[in-house]
């Protein structure tokens, strides 16, 4: 087992990058850190064919947890705060969902979070 992980490592090892930039002013570390990255001949090719990178068993799912009113929301540059607030179901995230359901129903009350998605979908 050894050997073959040794293999695969080596074959699919890429050329090392990196990326050095003098300034005086704020750095962009989003930009750093995306410029930073390199995807070799070998990725590039897996990504392009879609194949799957990684396989998790069982599935993982990120849970998102918040304080009231400080969720997570996605939005496109082009659209206005107004746009993105004016959409339905903005403020229902995953966790406002399990309050919900709990508190409307009894039978889910017996599941954590973290339980309740291999439950209910």
């Amino acid at each position: 087992m050894g050997t073959v992980k040794y293999l695969s490592k080596y074959i699919y090892k890429d050329s090392d990058r990196a990326t050095i930039e003098i300034s005086g002013g704020m750095q962009d570390k989003i930009k750093a850190h995306l410029d930073g990255q390199f995807i070799g001949l070998t990725e590039a090719c897996w990504k392009i064919f879609e194949f799957n990178m990684h396989g998790e068993s069982p599935a993982v799912q990120r849970l998102p947890i918040h304080l009231p009113n400080e969720h997570y929301v996605n939005f496109h540059a082009h659209q206005t705060v107004n746009e993105v607030l004016a959409r339905q179901n903005v403020e229902k995230t995953q966790l406002i969902a399990w309050f919900d359901y709990n508190s409307a129903y009894d039978n889910g009350l017996g599941f954590t979070y973290w339980q309740f998605p291999q439950h209910y979908t």
